[in-house]
């Protein structure tokens, strides 16, 4: 009996016994996870599981056995490999950060150059999607981490937040929301031509979240995958209102521009994301701490 072995009649009891739902944790089919425990009980002459009308329905006295000194054999060996690695080069190899091009623009335009500069012997390869794709890609472990806007919509993805702000309001000089003193009431926006990213953003989909909870049905006047183009129309249509996060208009250079909170607050937090149960390279693992460290002690500068 292997380590491996051990590990898949503990992710059995684990799962309730459910071989379904077991395979599909284990990335096998069922009928190869049935093989292995008949062949593993054949092999070692024992009986791990009780069984009643051809289902497994628990343990057996052996078995139990057998799973409590399990958990201690994989515990120790997963203790061992991590000890390993943690022994090995930190600061080498290649890892796949999925990162949507406004948050590169916006929150990584420092971080990135500064990563690349502290550890050369790191391949960093950014792939530019949206929030959906990067989602997908990190799920089919195409990639090893995605810088999200929090939060992730799937349960096996764990955030680590690093960057806190809002998504604001923004419009001409002109309109009339430059008259309102304080935050932008969502009742109020959605009377308004609204300008803002297409719906492969996350921030698009909170925002209609947020609409619906209203029940208020909001005029889309124009999408796009281009911040600067949402700027632009503001600053040129009179009767146009722009919904983006507000760090954003930092980098942008036009003069007829402005932009509001909006009410209630519509938070804009960034979090950088990988897989729930699966093992994590250590430069994976490194290179997460890195960029966590960094806006930590970016957001502690700026408290001063």
């Amino acid at each position: 009996m292997d380590i491996h072995q051990i590990q898949y009649l503990i992710t059995i009891v684990d799962n309730d016994f459910n071989l379904t739902k077991s395979a599909r944790v284990l990335n096998v089919s069922q009928p190869a996870l049935s093989k292995l425990i008949g062949e593993l009980e054949n092999v070692e002459q024992i009986q791990i599981f009780t069984r009643g009308k051809g289902r497994i329905t628990g343990l057996t006295p052996t078995g139990e056995d057998l799973i409590k000194h399990g958990r201690t054999i994989s515990k120790d060996y997963d203790d061992l490999i991590k000890s390993l690695h943690e022994k090995s080069d930190l600061k080498r190899g290649t890892v796949r950060v999925g990162i949507a091009p406004v948050i590169i623009s916006t929150v990584f335009n420092r971080a990135i150059p500064k990563f690349i500069q502290e550890n050369p012997e790191i391949d960093l390869q950014i792939v530019e999607k949206g929030a959906y794709e990067l989602q997908k890609k990190l799920l089919l472990q195409e990639i090893d981490l995605a810088v999200l806007v929090s939060p992730a919509t799937y349960p096996s993805i764990q955030e680590k937040m690093i960057y806190d702000d809002s998504v604001a309001v923004w419009f001409n000089k002109n309109h009339r929301f430059n008259n309102f003193d304080g935050p932008i009431p969502f009742e109020e926006v959605a009377k308004e031509k609204i300008v803002t990213l297409d719906d492969s953003f996350m921030v698009t989909y909170q925002t209609n979240q947020k609409f619906a909870r209203k029940d208020l049905h909001p005029n889309y006047f124009f999408k796009t995958a281009s911040w600067d183009l949402i700027l632009n129309i503001c600053q040129e249509m009179d009767d146009a209102v722009g919904i983006i996060a507000a760090p954003i208009g930092e980098n942008y250079s036009g003069t007829k521009i402005e932009h509001r909170d909006f009410s209630p607050k519509f938070p804009w937090g960034i979090s950088i994301c990988s897989l729930k149960d699966i093992y994590q390279d250590t430069v994976v693992k490194y290179t997460q701490d890195w960029f966590v460290n960094y806006f930590k002690k970016e957001h502690e500068k700026h408290q001063r």
